[in-house]
């Protein structure tokens, strides 16, 4: 878009379309608008209730309101998130139809930030909205279709249950409701499948309509609450409990019957002067807790609001907590490498969703053997411990997707200490030490470090809180050695950082950045540079005299050995653009023109190199070309199956180790010879063997592959063609060694020619930008192997605000 001043946001004194004056349009806009208070001045009659309105209003009251409506609303209403079956009728026709609140769909459920879903997952808030229509117009057979949700339900349950290393984690009361479940007839079983897909709260009678079901479903639910599947009303004992389950129109004849004066009209002010009412009646207070045996004389003298409540209310249902639980634990299971915790409240709804989009070919993933020979639960207990760290975890992201931080304070400072103690339970420390560093994550203890890591970073951090930040990091550095390892090198960095910034106290921050250097195992080469470049800078400031010594003799014990890459220099034109695009201090454009266009930094390096350095190829994808490149070439060993305990799922985007020490070493036999193999060949056999892989899995889900990246597999090929067979290996040995510290930090571009067969890898560095360690690392590699490699800075030219 060109870069100009923008004149929607002004106001026009003449319309660009027809020519009509504003003086004319304010004439007509006042005329419509004296038109519209006449005719809301005689009230229109519902049809529906009989009750009057404004003409303005009647069409929202009978499509939002109206007592009589909201069955048929429901009845017709298409259920978004659990994916009812529809007939045509009940598909939305239009956007309007589609802004029908709905009982069932609660748009926040679905936020990824909240799903914490990882980056290559398609489960994002708009896709699931969008594919959620998708599944219900696939065209199937009506018993396929109809039995499809319930299907997917028993064969993820059978799954679980038919894993040796599983078994033990369900008791007797677990297998009889398993039992139980398979001896229900086909259409109760089908009708809880619904009712587990939607979320965990009381459904009236009158929203549950599955008309394959057939029109009377008392039957089966009476089938489901005999066997303890379900709950109904006369579990509730509680007014707030009930009061909430009400629609308005329920609320406003509540009101009318007790007599209730309520000013304002809108939900949650009737709700609370309706419970204010109640909470001031005497013998009301024992329905605002739960019934003792010793209240029995004072709900006698109960006066009749409860029982009013429930027959305004009428019928409604509520699946079992107890036996949803055992369901909700094996689909936890049945997808343990994804389970990321949502709302407890729509639990293993997700993992449904997704095994649907498999059987519907929407998302493919590799298929591969699972091998275990560890139990990664010892116990039952175990496995309950690891679902309620979930839910504590879901608790401090869900108060922090909302930027809370005080109320996050608040709500976690007490629960800290007690987590803690959790941490360092002997019992579980003793037996996850057992455990590889992949499975250690599918304990309590891991997922409450996490919660600590996160506590500490996103919310004392934030409220500058450092010492309390501090006593959490060095808690977590200091006291156990067992969790979340691969974060130590963060907690040390950013105690340093507290240290030295924030509460000024040298000789700790020295001493945590020694204790760090001294910590090889597990503090990453970057972390390790980044820690040592302070301990220079420290050397050089005067606050730091009394330890100097020190300083320089932990220096001289560190010997970093970096090859500078070449530097180029190159000129963009800039504009200084503050007043423009906020956040960006240095905006280039394409030409110095008033109708030019802005581009990237990156964009204006590309532009150089193809217009005046003879490439035909460039792409700006940082780390994820040089990903793509390995993930491709080293396709069958990173899937290799014949490794245990890395594969625990169906549903996996990669081996659980890929990102640890132990990828090279549990495939070294494997990864030799497919480096010996690349060593023996040319480029022109190594193009084929990645074109038959490319073509063979395109579209499969794998970490760190982009297929969309390269236009075609020819373009692909193209640039692996630029490359020779000893860079290729020895990229590929370099990332199977080092995957994690490898995922980023690459070159900004890489430019090819197909002509020539010439491939260069550049990063761009903008006015007033340096290179970080990463990098730094990445562009060590590339010079000692021989693969072209420099820095472009882009210097801005004189530049001209324009108005």
């Amino acid at each position: 878009m060109p870069i100009k001043r923008s004149n929607s946001g002004k106001l026009s004194r003449k319309s660009s379309s027809n020519g009509i004056k504003a003086s004319e349009l304010e004439k007509n806009s006042l005329l419509n608008m004296f038109k519209k208070i006449e005719s809301d001045s005689k009230l229109v009659e519902c049809n529906l209730c009989n009750k009057k309105f404004k003409p303005s209003l009647i069409n929202k009251h009978k499509q939002f309101e109206c007592l009589d409506n909201i069955k048929k609303e429901s009845f017709n209403g298409h259920e978004v998130i659990i994916l009812d079956d529809n007939d045509d009728k009940f598909i939305p026709e239009s956007k309007e139809c589609n802004k029908v609140e709905h009982d069932d769909f609660d748009e926040n459920n679905w936020s990824t930030k909240r799903i914490k879903l990882d980056q290559n997952s398609i489960f994002s808030e708009k896709s699931v909205e969008r594919d959620s229509f998708e599944i219900e117009n696939k065209v199937l057979p009506d018993n396929e279709q109809f039995d499809f949700y319930l299907s997917n339900f028993s064969d993820a349950i059978d799954s679980v249950l038919n894993e040796e290393q599983f078994k033990h984690l369900f008791d007797e009361n677990d297998q009889r409701a398993f039992e139980i479940f398979n001896l229900l007839s086909n259409s109760a079983k089908i009708l809880y499948v619904r009712l587990f897909q939607r979320k965990f709260k009381w459904h009236s009678l009158e929203n549950i309509n599955y008309e394959k079901l057939g029109k009377d479903l008392s039957p089966f639910l009476d089938e489901l609450k005999k066997n303890t599947f379900l709950i109904d009303d006369t579990s509730i004992e509680t007014y707030e409990e009930i009061i909430c389950l009400f629609k308005i129109p329920q609320l406003k004849e509540l009101i009318r019957l007790c007599h209730i004066s309520v000013v304002q009209t809108n939900k949650t002010e009737m709700i609370r002067a309706i419970l204010q009412h109640f909470r001031t009646q005497k013998g009301v207070k024992s329905h605002f807790f739960k019934k003792q045996p010793n209240d029995q004389a004072t709900c006698e003298a109960t006066p009749n609001y409860m029982l009013q409540c429930k027959k305004i209310l009428g019928k409604c249902f509520k699946l079992d907590k107890n036996i949803r639980s055992i369901f909700v634990r094996t689909l936890i299971l049945y997808s343990l490498s994804s389970s990321y915790q949502s709302d407890p409240s729509n639990a293993g709804q997700q993992q449904l969703l997704q095994l649907l989009m498999v059987n519907l070919n929407n998302v493919k993933y590799v298929k591969y053997e699972i091998r275990l020979n560890i139990k990664i639960f010892n116990d039952k207990q175990s496995l309950l411990n690891y679902e309620q760290a979930l839910d504590d975890e879901f608790e401090l992201l869900n108060i922090l997707d909302s930027k809370d931080y005080e109320q996050a304070y608040d709500l976690f400072k007490e629960k800290i200490e007690s987590f803690k103690i959790i941490i360092l339970d002997p019992d579980s420390l003793d037996r996850d030490k057992q455990l590889p560093l992949y499975l250690r994550n599918f304990s309590r203890g891991s997922i409450y470090t996490k919660i600590l890591s996160i506590f500490a970073f996103e919310v004392l951090q934030r409220l500058k809180k450092y010492q309390e930040a501090n006593d959490i990091f060095e808690f977590l550095l200091y006291k156990q050695q067992v969790y979340r390892l691969s974060t130590r090198s963060k907690w040390f960095e950013r105690l340093a950082i507290n240290y030295e910034s924030h509460l000024k106290d040298p000789v700790k921050c020295f001493q945590s950045i020694k204790n760090a250097l001294e910590d090889r195992e597990n503090i990453i080469f970057s972390g390790r540079l980044n820690l040592y470049s302070r301990l220079e800078k420290m050397s050089q400031t005067k606050k730091y005299s009394k330890i100097k010594h020190q300083i320089d003799a932990l220096c001289a014990r560190e010997k970093f050995d970096f090859t500078e890459a070449r530097s180029v220099e190159i000129q963009g034109t800039l504009l200084h653009t503050s007043e423009f695009i906020p956040g960006r201090k240095n905006v280039f454009i394409d030409s110095p023109s008033k109708n030019s266009m802005t581009i990237s930094v990156e964009q204006v390096a590309i532009n150089h190199y193809i217009n005046n350095m003879g490439f035909t190829h460039a792409k700006h994808a940082e780390t994820s070309t040089l990903t793509t490149l390995y993930g491709i070439l080293f396709w069958d060993v990173i899937w290799n199956d014949s490794v245990f305990n890395v594969f625990v799922d169906k549903f996996q985007h990669a081996p659980l180790d890929l990102q640890t020490k132990y990828f090279y070493e549990n495939r070294k036999e494997c990864i030799e010879n497919r480096l010996n193999l690349f060593r023996n060949s040319s480029i022109e056999d190594i193009c084929i063997m990645a074109s038959d892989c490319w073509s063979s899995n395109f579209g499969y889900q794998c970490y760190g592959v982009n297929f969309e990246l390269f236009e075609s597999l020819e373009e692909f090929l193209s640039l692996l063609k630029c490359f020779n067979a000893q860079q290729l290996v020895n990229l590929c040995e370099y990332v199977s060694r080092n995957y994690r510290y490898c995922r980023s930090g690459g070159p900004d571009l890489v430019v090819w020619s197909d002509e020539t067969n010439r491939v260069k890898f550049v990063e761009v560095k903008g006015p007033g930008d340096h290179l970080s360690y990463k990098q730094m690392i990445w562009l060590d590699f590339m010079i000692k192997n021989s693969i072209d490699c420099e820095v472009c800075h882009v210097k801005g030219l004189n530049s001209k605000r324009l108005r």
